[in-house]
């Protein structure tokens, strides 16, 4: 990401080390630590932080919007040391009874709470730990939201488990706080880690999907599709396809489960894949253009009688059941299962298509099916919206 590279400086010649990159981090910390205690007086380290925080996030930020990712609010750490948020919550955990000072730090004591590791928020010069200012972050949500949800990789779940009993400690009401765990995800060679330098960057990953749709998508076209979509149309094509590939394929698999990436499963146009499902939605804008062009319109209504064989039936049901599926999904966090249900809804409209032909059918049926067709349309780019997918008018 470019965020990565303003604190790594790499380049092909000399990419950062991992030492490097901890030095990197650790002169950030020590600029945090230098605010602390000087919330009034300390405009200049205000302003460096902000200038390194915003070249960061504007990268990381320019490249998740291609996946793409938006983000309604950043809210940065500086607030709750200059609104004396942190001091508070110092103030208070020393209070508690878990407190304890061993080792030069303050430290809450959670063995009682079946957590053997104790929660260390403060130092001995009086300056607070990202898990301090993570504390204050936390209390601040509460008084902006209802319902807080934290997603975060599994390696952090002592951290949470920390966070969440200390909250506890201080009288919040935790039951509105609630975490997703993302496993990692890795390449079929092994694991991914920016420190060990095994790592790769989202921008090349999306750079080389967007190769890979490319080189797939031209692969099948035929002649007509050929000579009716511009390099411009097949480029587009290959972004919503390249991207689409990659964001489904992480979305798809349950979070507590390891993601291993392979471009063969990705791309797979055959598979229940991104591709494979967006061809759904290319296939139905394909029907509907025939249709119009044989001066097919699409029934107003279609009664049970018109839909005469189970395929269509089955179809009609899958269609039926997109607002149940997105709203268990919403309330368990668990968005592969609206994966999951479009994957299903995949088959369920190939079937429909090899037995339920739409032109060739009479006038009473192909207007049924055709309503049908735009019906299915309307879900599956629906399903893919909600999963940031992109749905193919042509492919």
């Amino acid at each position: 990401m470019p965020g990565n590279a303003f604190l790594d400086e790499d380049d092909d010649e000399h990419p950062s080390t991992a030492a490097e990159r901890e030095a990197a981090e650790a002169e950030i910390e020590s600029l945090m630590r230098g605010l602390e205690g000087h919330p009034d007086g300390a405009d200049d380290a205000y302003d460096r932080v902000d200038e390194v925080v915003d070249s960061v996030l504007g990268g990381m930020r320019e490249t998740l919007a291609r996946l793409p990712v938006g983000f309604d609010e950043f809210v940065p750490e500086t607030q709750f040391i200059r609104d004396g948020s942190v001091d508070d919550v110092a103030d208070r955990l020393q209070a508690t009874e878990a407190a304890v000072y061993e080792d030069d730090a303050w430290q809450l004591d959670l063995s009682d709470h079946g957590i053997e590791k104790n929660f260390v928020f403060l130092r001995s010069n009086g300056t607070s730990l990202y898990t301090t200012r993570d504390v204050a972050h936390h209390e601040w949500k509460f008084e902006q939201f209802d319902r807080a949800v934290t997603v975060i990789g599994e390696d952090h779940k002592l951290t949470f488990d920390q966070l969440n009993t200390t909250l506890e400690l201080l009288g919040t009401d935790t039951d509105r706080l609630e975490q997703v765990f993302y496993s990692w995800v890795n390449l079929p060679e092994g694991g991914m880690s920016t420190r060990e330098g095994t790592g790769v960057d989202l921008d090349e990953l999306l750079d080389e999907a967007i190769d890979r749709a490319r080189s797939e998508v031209e692969s099948r076209l035929d002649d007509r599709s050929r000579g009716e979509l511009t390099d411009a149309d097949i480029d587009r094509i290959a972004r919503q396809v390249g991207v689409g590939a990659v964001r489904f394929d992480v979305v798809a698999t349950q979070p507590s489960k390891a993601i291993t990436f392979e471009w063969d499963r990705a791309l797979d146009f055959e598979a229940q894949s991104a591709p494979y499902v967006q061809y759904v939605h290319a296939r139905c804008c394909g029907i509907e253009s025939e249709a119009r062009e044989a001066g097919i319109d699409p029934a107003d209504s279609v009664g049970s009688d018109t839909l005469e064989t189970a395929e269509a039936r089955a179809l009609v049901a899958e269609i039926a059941r997109l607002p149940a599926v997105i709203e268990r999904a919403a309330d368990d966090l668990e968005p592969h299962q609206i994966a999951a249900y479009v994957r299903r809804f995949g088959e369920r409209f190939n079937a429909f298509y090899r037995e339920c032909p739409v032109v060739s059918a009479d006038d009473e049926l192909a207007g049924a099916r055709l309503a049908v067709v735009v019906a299915a349309r309307h879900t599956v780019a629906n399903a893919l919206s909600v999963l940031g997918v992109a749905a193919p008018e042509s492919m």
